[in-house]
């Protein structure tokens, strides 16, 4: 089952926690009014809603409905963390195939990935699709909602003012983790040949939003990622739209421009700093996908603080 969830309404969390059974355990009879997530750090939980069973392990993620009766249906030793909580916009996905959901979904990551992260704009909806089961394959993902979930705890039972409100924006960072996870799942899965060129392109993102203050050749990327350019480039555009060039410039002006906001450095250092030592190249280049020259973006970017 998917679900749909509106991430511009915070979710309410009511009670968070965790709860280690050492000695088998089943879990009691309950009809709840609220959404109950659940993700297993050990052990096995045996649960099973409107007589479906489910056997979660580490990594699992489940989120039970709210009205619906579960109960265990073995005992077993597990660890887990738990999330009540309500929200008015969660919904079942139906009348959509599995294919066209990750057309979708798709088309999303590809909007997002090429959109100008300093934009006013909002790049993509507020919808994000959800699995009401999930396991979570990353070690260090899972880890990272370990400490997340460990710290909204740890706030909730201090009860500083607004604790219930840095619970509810936590959960709500956790849950668009694992939209993000299941929707790179999906996409991988759509199609055998496709799963292998997404993740190329994929590595290929990471790797030049990570490096891209350096200069970068066509032969560096064909060395590191052991395939050929032009074959490299045909794969990346027919995933992005871009070229791998127009990205990595996409990238390097976007970061540019985050500096000129930012900082008091010269144009030259702004350059330097995200891989463009030329200054005439540098502002040609800045003009060519802002529309401005570094000058103009710069004091349009005060007239805008001064309002």
């Amino acid at each position: 089952m998917i679900l749909s969830i509106d991430t511009d309404i915070l979710p309410k969390v009511r009670f968070i926690g965790s709860i280690s059974y050492k000695t088998p355990w089943i879990h009691f009879p309950r009809i709840a009014n609220e959404y109950i997530l659940y993700i297993i750090k050990s052990g096995e939980l045996y649960i099973k809603e409107d007589e479906k069973e489910y056997v979660l392990k580490k990594g699992d993620f489940f989120l039970l409905q709210p009205n619906k009766l579960h109960e265990g249906f073995k005992e077993s030793c597990c660890t887990y963390y738990f999330v009540h909580f309500k929200h008015p916009n969660i919904r079942e996905v139906t009348g959509i195939s599995s294919v066209e959901l990750a057309k979708e979904i798709l088309h999303k990551r590809k909007t997002s990935l090429t959109g100008d992260s300093l934009s006013d704009l909002i790049i993509t909806d507020s919808i994000c699709y959800l699995p009401k089961y999930y396991h979570i394959e990353s070690e260090s993902i899972l880890l990272s909602l370990f400490h997340n979930l460990n710290e909204s705890i740890d706030d909730y039972y201090k009860k500083y003012e607004e604790y219930k409100k840095i619970a509810s924006c936590n959960l709500l960072k956790l849950l668009i983790i694992i939209s993000r996870e299941y929707a790179t799942t999906e996409i991988e899965n759509s199609q055998t040949h496709f799963r292998k060129s997404f993740i190329k392109v994929k590595n290929i993102i990471d790797y030049i939003n990570k490096e891209c203050h350096k200069k970068l050749t066509s032969q560096d990327i064909e060395n590191i990622f052991e395939s050929n350019y032009d074959y490299l480039n045909r794969v990346f555009h027919s995933i992005t739209g871009y070229t791998i060039l127009n990205y990595l410039n996409i990238v390097r002006i976007n970061k540019a421009k985050e500096l000129i906001e930012s900082t008091s450095m010269n144009f030259s250092e702004i350059g330097y700093l995200v891989g463009i030592d030329n200054p005439y190249y540098f502002s040609k280049l800045f003009k060519k996908y802002t529309g401005m020259t570094p000058t103009e973006y710069l004091k349009k970017t005060c007239i805008r603080s001064s309002e």
